[in-house]
């Protein structure tokens, strides 16, 4: 096991908290407009407690929750009840999803990014494209900033990423900067929102 990956599963209920404490709305409040709609399928990548799939219940989503941690997993479950899926799973691969033949509308890959080597990126970019509904959108945050706690992370860039989903036919259609809402010295956050199949105009989302 990973320092990282020991590190979630040590403090996953300090964590839950911290996350739960938090509402998802101000979290995600940057990237509004392509918020889902009723009925669409949602997946939500490093799901942790739970908050953010809640959420997408409640917009009306069909929601599955992709989680490594079994001490989140089990958390975060119990946080949402019945109505999201829940798997044991993780990028780059998404083996466990793969089974599930199922594609998405919307993706989240909240505060997970930065745990993923760079040599393993496009691999995990590609995952994602293979479970992304033609002019789906995939939404990825970028944390700049180092951990105090052990955690391993590797730097990150909207440059890198752009590079990358190109490779994919993903079209970069939106990038929006944050400040830490946790207040972290030195941290900030930026937000980037990857269409796939750019020539199709989806229309009807979310506060557009």
């Amino acid at each position: 096991m990973s320092i990282t990956s020991s590190f979630y599963a040590e403090n996953a209920d300090e964590l839950a908290k911290q996350y739960n404490s938090l509402a998802a709305t101000k979290v995600h409040h940057v990237w509004r407009k392509y918020w889902p709609n009723v009925g669409d399928n949602v997946l939500d990548i490093g799901a942790g407690s739970g908050r953010d799939s809640l959420w997408f219940t409640r917009l009306g989503c069909h929601v599955v929750a992709c989680e490594p941690c079994k001490e989140l997993l089990v958390l975060g479950s119990a946080h949402t009840g019945k109505e999201v899926v829940w798997l044991d799973d993780r990028l780059p691969d998404l083996k466990q999803l793969s089974k599930l033949n199922t594609k998405f509308d919307v993706i989240l890959v909240s505060a997970v990014w930065m745990h993923i080597p760079s040599n393993l990126r496009k691999k995990a970019l590609n995952a994602l494209v293979n479970h992304l509904k033609n002019s789906g959108v995939i939404v990825i945050s970028l944390r700049h900033g180092l951990f105090n706690d052990g955690r391993e992370s590797y730097s990150v860039s909207v440059e890198e990423l752009t590079e990358l989903a190109s490779d994919f036919n993903l079209a970069l259609v939106d990038v929006f900067n944050g400040e830490d809402i946790q207040h972290r010295q030195g941290v900030r956050w930026q937000t980037v929102v990857l269409r796939n199949n750019p020539s199709v105009d989806r229309e009807g989302r979310h506060g557009s």
